[in-house]
């Protein structure tokens, strides 16, 4: 909501009073009592993720700017408080003495004396010993972790967990090619042919035949000129956007961008920032101010978000696009395989052309089945980031056996579109049931990835270790990954779970939450 200073009559006043009160929205509950002007934001929990977006929305309220150098120059709510008054009396701000990007540290390295155990002792790391703590919290009301579950075998939409069979919704596996016979019968074919490793990197003799087949075939499934595959999806962002953006550039990323797009803007020394989660307007806007000052512009979007099940409107992020010559940088990790009639993705679900676009991302790991990642566009720019992207350069080709494995799922896509039919169904099926039953699914959209808001991450433990009981495998979703009152169990639907299963998680998870059922 915009402030209008005008109206106050201490204008000072109303400035502090709106950055505390912007703060407090974002901060967990139980730190709210520690806030103060001149507490460091990192102190009350907030990220550089949190506290840009917060910044974004002060921006609308005051209808100002924060320069680039700004949003990291910015430490207490002193700061911010002292920018705004600054910049909406026309005055220019300068940095006070002493000022930090980041928080202090709590134990500073002594000028003198033995260095403090804590600098070298790896088990007095004070975020060692804090996570130890919260290890301790969780355990001493009762609650097991239920982090790192060990399966002992996956099969479909079941798994095998401390000896018994569950049905388990934490698997990317949305298709049920991870665990087809002919996707399997490839992958040992391969191993036959080519043994377990590329044992290479693929610039220098690693680029075995099968995934080379594999950088044509993605690149005419997705209808792209020229397709690459890299070892790991995580390292495709992170390496791909430090490697083609630099100081002159800028870099906007949605604000629930997957971490690997932060790690690539943090490695490319561009100015960076994110944007409220799917909001083109709001970049078109900054754009509208910004975009003189850079070299390369590039809006970092996803094709399906992990948390919420939503995703973007890509026409209208295409169209800002074009009005400010800026480049679209789409991670389909989680669309390609999910979202259009044959699963072709983001491009198909709204009937876009690809060459539209300028750099698309994805993942083999999850719809597809196997493991690694992939960046398609205009073949000039692919051939390119082949000769000179570090972690493709510098990083051993993609096993025969996962190579093959995709090569296979792929095919199966074109030849099996029903699968792509049968998962949308099974998902609206959840997503009926469970608001039958009035539960909270968030921002979904229609999609695999279905969240259910608790609020409470200690509730949210409770409810997955409950579920489990029941012989249901789910994942919660807590305090910091989400704010507080997001945390959420997370559901992955795919097409191998029935309806059966289906219906009686619901059931199940209404009856733990003691929840009216329809």
């Amino acid at each position: 909501m915009a402030v209008d200073l005008k109206t106050h009559e201490d204008p000072a006043s109303a400035i502090s009073q709106s950055v505390l009160e912007h703060v407090r929205r974002v901060v967990a509950p139980e730190l709210v009592s520690d806030l103060t002007l001149d507490r460091s934001l990192d102190d009350l929990g907030l990220d550089s993720i949190t506290r840009l977006s917060m910044l974004n929305c002060l921006e609308e309220a005051f209808h100002i700017r924060f320069t680039e150098d700004s949003l990291y120059d910015m430490v207490t709510c002193r700061d911010v408080i002292d920018y705004i008054e600054a910049t909406v009396n026309g005055r220019g701000v300068n940095p006070r003495p002493g000022r930090q990007a980041t928080a202090p540290s709590a134990s500073p390295v002594p000028a003198t004396g033995p260095v403090p155990s804590q600098h070298y002792d790896v088990s007095q790391f004070p975020e060692c010993v804090a996570l130890e703590q919260r290890f301790a919290g969780t355990a001493s009301v009762g609650l097991e972790n239920p982090f790192f579950r060990v399966k002992q075998r996956v099969r479909g939409a079941t798994a095998t967990i401390a000896d018994r069979e569950v049905v388990s919704y934490t698997s990317f596996d949305y298709l049920g090619m991870a665990s087809d016979p002919a996707v399997k019968a490839a992958a040992q074919q391969a191993i036959d042919q080519f043994g377990t490793s590329g044992s290479a990197s693929r610039l220098v003799g690693g680029n075995h035949a099968l995934v080379a087949q594999l950088d044509e075939k993605i690149a005419r499934f997705l209808g792209t000129e020229a397709a690459a595959v890299f070892p790991s999806g995580y390292g495709t962002n992170a390496s791909v956007l430090g490697h083609l953006f630099g100081p002159d550039d800028l870099i906007l990323y949605d604000e629930l961008a997957h971490n690997s797009i932060v790690q690539g803007t943090l490695a490319s020394k561009a100015q960076r920032r994110p944007f409220p989660h799917n909001d083109a307007g709001f970049v078109d806007k900054l754009l509208d101010d910004v975009r003189g000052s850079h070299r390369r512009v590039v809006v970092a979007i996803e094709g399906l978000y992990s948390m919420d099940g939503d995703y973007p409107d890509l026409p209208q992020f295409l169209e800002v696009k074009r009005r400010h010559a800026a480049l679209l940088y789409v991670d389909e990790a989680h669309s390609v395989g999910v979202l259009g009639a044959t699963g072709r993705g983001l491009c198909e679900h709204y009937g876009v052309d690809p060459a539209d676009g300028d750099l698309w991302m994805g993942t083999i790991s999850k719809a597809l089945g196997s493991l690694g990642g992939y960046l398609a566009g205009r073949r000039m720019l692919v051939q390119y980031l082949k000769y000179t992207t570090p972690a493709f350069v510098f990083a051993t080709a993609l096993p025969p056996a996962n190579a093959a494995a995709a090569l296979a799922a792929l095919h199966l896509l074109q030849v099996e579109p029903d699968r792509v039919a049968r998962l949308r169904d099974r998902a609206q099926l959840f997503l009926k049931l469970a608001d039958d039953c009035g539960l909270d699914t968030g921002k979904n959209q229609d999609s695999p990835v279905v969240p259910i808001i608790v609020g409470d991450s200690m509730r949210c433990i409770r409810l997955a270790s409950a579920l489990l009981l029941r012989g249901i495998d789910v994942q919660p979703i807590l305090y910091p990954a989400v704010p507080e009152s997001q945390s959420r169990l997370r559901f992955f639907i795919t097409a191998e779970h029935s309806e059966e299963q289906i219906s009686a998680t619901v059931q199940a998870l209404a009856e733990c939450l003691g929840t009216p059922q329809a």
